[in-house]
């Protein structure tokens, strides 16, 4: 049997997530993430940085979202505090409350719990969640289980798919 660093529950030899919480358990070389320059990515944002009457209204008056650079979709992040993104596959006991399947998530080298958004009164933020590609923002790598504030217009990239935080406040 091995133990899960995150949550100490007991799992087979061989078990590559974690039952209970998700967490991976068997180190494993992921997809390569093709580099983006930082001139590439800030030139991209500010092209495609919508106005801020664009995006999904919440009830709390609150405009927020993650668009799908590649196809312009807006994910809208409504009525919790915190959501995990990773992509699915059938069978998997622990899901990720946005599911970027629909996006070609596992091409993109996009984990089963790739990263978290955490949603808060003073700042949004990501946290990476030992994913095998990684997560950025910007262009710039985040260190594991570490949380980096996010800006309206950001550009996440997790894995090779790219989002771009949708955010403001109704004035």
């Amino acid at each position: 049997m091995i133990e899960c660093p995150a949550c100490k529950h007991q799992e087979f030899v061989g078990t590559m997530f974690c039952t209970e919480c998700g967490t991976r358990l068997v180190l494993a070389n992921g997809a390569p993430t093709v580099s983006i320059s930082r001139d590439e990515i800030h030139a991209e944002a500010l092209h495609t940085k919508p106005s801020a009457p664009e995006g999904p209204e919440l009830e709390s008056g609150a405009v927020i979202g993650l668009r799908v650079v590649s196809t312009g979709d807006v994910v809208p992040l409504i009525g919790r505090d915190n959501y995990t993104l990773g992509r699915t596959i059938e069978g998997q006991a622990v899901v990720p409350d946005i599911d970027l399947g629909p996006f070609d998530a596992y091409e993109q080298g996009v984990s089963r719990m790739h990263s978290e958004i955490r949603l808060a009164p003073e700042a949004v933020t990501i946290v990476d969640l030992e994913s095998a590609n990684g997560t950025l923002v910007n262009g710039k790598r985040s260190e594991p289980l570490t949380p980096v504030v996010l800006h309206h217009g950001d550009v996440i990239q997790i894995g090779r798919l790219r989002l771009q935080l949708i955010t403001r406040t109704r004035g």
